[in-house]
This record gives C-alpha cells, sequence and structure tokens, in this order.
C-alpha cells in the first residue's frame, strides 16, 4: 500500500480525500491588507493547506551564474514584508485555524519559518539541486513537499535518497516550470512515472489558467493538488495572471471530489447499482 503522508490533521493519501493547496506566494505584492484577504479567503473557499513564501531576496537567486536574477531580485524585494509583519500575516492564519507551511529559499527563512511552527515545507523545483538546503529542511523531520518541474529522474532519485536518510515523509508534485502552463503542455502522463517509481503521495502543481487540468490530474493519480492563488486576476504582476480566485477555488473543490467519486475503487466487483441486473444475468454451467 501506498505511503500517506500527514501534514498537521490532513492525511495525504490515495485513499484520503483530494487536498487541496493555495500557494499564496507574492501575489499579495507587498501589500499587507491584500495578504491578510488572500489567506482569509483561501481558508475559507476550500484550501485544506495555505502554502507561503519565505526568503531574503538577495539570498534567493544567484546573480553569478544568471545576470538576469538581479531584475527578479528587484521585484521580490519589493514584495518581501520584514520578519514582524510575516509574523502577523502567520498569526492571523493560525487564528483561523488554518495549516500553515512554506517554501524556505535559504536556511535563515527556514529557522524563522520554524519559529512560526511551519507544519511542513515546500521544496521549489528551482531548488533541486540546493542539497544544503533540502539537508537543513530534511532535518526537522518535517513532511516535506517538493516539485519535481525540470528534473530529472536521477536528480529526484538523488533528493529522495535524502528525505530517506533522515526519515523524512515527503510528497512528490508533478509540474511544468513554464508561468503560465498551456494546456497541451501539462505531461499528466508523468504522474503515472512518478507513482510507479516512488512510494509517496504522487500529486499535480499546477500553473495552467482556470480548473480544467486539476481533475485530469486527479485521474491521472493525483491525490493532491496546488493552485496558485490570488484575490485580484486583474494585477499583472507575479503569478496573479494564471493564478484561481476564490470562486475558483469553490469550484475546483467541487469538480475534483466529484471525479475522485467518479472513478470509484477500481476493485473489479458488482456494485450496488448493479443489483436489479444482477438477477437477469446467466447463470453459470
Amino acid at each position: 500500500m501506498r505511503k500517506e503522508v500527514k501534514i498537521g490533521s490532513v492525511i495525504i493519501g490515495d485513499s484520503q480525500k483530494i487536498r487541496l493547496i493555495a500557494e499564496l506566494g507574492v501575489n499579495h505584492l507587498g501589500n499587507f491588507e491584500r495578504a491578510i484577504k488572500m489567506v482569509e479567503q483561501a481558508h475559507l473557499n476550500g484550501a485544506d493547506l495555505l502554502k507561503f513564501q519565505t526568503y531574503k531576496s538577495e539570498k534567493r537567486y544567484d546573480t553569478k551564474t544568471n545576470p538576469k536574477a538581479k531584475e527578479f531580485i528587484k521585484n521580490l524585494k519589493n514584495w518581501e514584508f520584514d520578519r514582524t509583519k510575516e509574523e502577523e500575516i502567520w498569526s492571523y492564519a493560525k487564528s483561523l485555524k488554518a495549516i500553515v507551511f512554506t517554501s524556505p529559499f535559504d536556511t535563515e527563512s527556514l529557522e524563522f519559518a520554524e519559529k512560526m511552527g511551519s507544519a511542513a515545507y515546500k521544496i521549489a523545483a528551482f531548488e533541486i539541486n540546493n542539497h544544503n538546503l533540502i539537508k537543513a529542511i530534511a532535518s526537522t523531520k518535517k513532511p516535506i513537499v517538493i516539485s519535481r518541474g525540470m528534473c530529472t529522474l536521477k536528480e529526484m532519485d538523488t533528493v529522495v535518497n535524502i528525505f530517506e536518510k533522515y526519515n523524512s515523509p515527503y510528497v512528490i508534485l508533478h509540474t511544468i516550470s513554464s508561468y503560465p502552463t498551456l494546456i497541451t503542455d501539462s505531461n499528466l502522463k508523468m504522474i503515472h512515472t512518478l507513482r510507479e517509481r516512488y512510494n509517496c503521495p504522487i500529486g499535480h502543481s499546477d500553473h495552467t489558467r482556470g480548473v480544467k487540468v486539476p481533475p485530469l490530474a486527479v485521474a491521472a493519480g493525483a491525490c493532491v493538488i496546488e493552485k496558485h492563488f490570488t484575490i485580484n486576476p486583474k494585477l499583472r504582476e507575479s503569478d496573479n495572471p494564471f493564478s484561481i480566485t476564490p470562486d475558483e477555488l469553490k469550484e475546483m473543490r467541487f469538480i475534483v471530489d466529484q471525479t475522485k467519486e467518479i472513478l470509484g475503487s477500481g476493485n473489479i466487483e458488482k456494485i450496488k447499482t448493479e443489483e436489479y441486473m444482477w438477477s437477469f444475468r446467466r447463470k453459470s454451467d
């Protein structure tokens, strides 16, 4: 039987309800009131887990190997809260009884997230080869969610071996690291590949517009869906243009639950709705 992973009171696994992660990220664009409203609306409209990003902008990218990263750092600096404001956002989320975790991008941010009581940790696809950070995260012994975008199976095997060494429970999310992703580039069969290779919950982090792809990912074997979340998709910066709104989150909650029900158990057996026709079935000789 495939392993399950528990984050707070939420259990992620094939036999469980499809779990939804609302990635709040930096869609608040540094506006504190907007960040608070995003937390509230994501929690109220069906997200099982809320995910933040915790970072120091100057440490997030390596400008020596990628000069273009300077522009990203400039934006991230504008959207970065000081630690006092971040504490207020975490506290507000917890006051709603929301289960919160984060993607830390440096060890200082990991220490802050530990102080805030992050229920788990997310390793972004961009950090797949940042083994020092991954080992620091794994040493907390908390559940880990990792996106496999852009990585090879060899790179993923290396990271999974780190998780196993530290005895860290983990969830792997299939994803395409393109923002936004075209529906036709979703490559959902990768979910099958990941399920065959790793004994852990497999999910999907979706960067397409709207909510057409998540139920297809569920049909392909995903037991958890992550989507970027916004309360104002008209904002053109960060991930807002392809993020889902509170109404879309509510719609996604409905359609993935319906998809799970339609898929059924997979057992070869007579089900209740067949009982009437069963009486007309020819008996064996």
